[in-house]
């Protein structure tokens, strides 16, 4: 059965394989568990009731009471949906929130929007990186710092930074600082939905050492290592 037919209002058991993964039935009963959660949660933010989210949703009242009673879990469609749902019942602030952290926040942070464009830089950015901020706003973080930098970031723009599906990345970087000395810095991404539908990533940077830069590649095969929103309500 394709994705675009399976039936919704249905209920799954553990046996068809739709609640429970037969490489691990443990973590699949704890996926309902986490949803339950979730779905209530979303229904608080917007003060729905079971009735009314299923009508949202195209499904069933009882399949909503199933999700919150842990007994089923909903399709993958309807989580994307749901995640949706609940970034943008919580993005009219998030704006602000950007605003403050990178004023107020002691830690080195960018901010960087679609094309992965520097977007803004708090205060401690440039000594931690070694960086000119005010060089870098608006521009492009391709052909700024070589090409080792470049074809990171197109493993970082390839994860889905920036279309809703990842839920954060950690990416090591190799640069050439001042004087020729290598630079090696590591970025934990969050990315944030904006009322406009744009994606904005916060990326909280720490210079690294050479070793830890290795450690990275070593234990994650590759610069860039990402989590979906699955992955984490798993």
């Amino acid at each position: 059965m394709t994705a675009s037919s399976r039936n919704d209002n249905a209920p799954k058991s553990p046996a068809n394989g739709n609640v429970c993964s037969p490489a691990s039935s443990a973590q699949g009963l704890a996926r309902p568990r986490r949803w339950t959660s979730i779905v209530r949660e979303l229904r608080n933010r917007k003060g729905l009731t079971q009735s009314e989210l299923a009508s949202q949703l195209g499904v069933t009242q009882a399949s909503v009471s199933r999700w919150e009673n842990g007994s089923d879990l909903p399709s993958v469609r309807l989580r994307k949906t749901m995640r949706e749902m609940m970034r943008v019942s919580s993005s009219s602030d998030v704006a602000q929130q950007i605003k403050a952290r990178l004023r107020y926040t002691p830690n080195p942070v960018s901010l960087v929007g679609n094309g992965a464009r520097f977007l803004d830089f708090s205060p401690s950015f440039a000594s931690e990186t070694g960086t000119e901020p005010g060089r870098l706003r608006g521009a492009t973080i391709y052909g700024q710092f070589g090409e080792i930098v470049d074809e990171t970031t197109q493993l970082w723009e390839r994860s889905g930074i920036f279309s809703g599906e990842v839920a954060m990345t950690l990416t090591v970087l190799s640069l050439q600082g001042p004087g020729g000395a290598s630079v090696f810095l590591k970025n934990f991404d969050t990315p944030h939905l904006l009322d406009s539908d744009e994606v904005i990533t916060i990326c909280e940077t720490r210079r690294i050492t050479k070793s830890d830069y290795d450690q990275h590649l070593a234990q994650y095969g590759r610069p860039v290592f990402f989590l979906s929103y699955d992955e984490i309500a798993d």
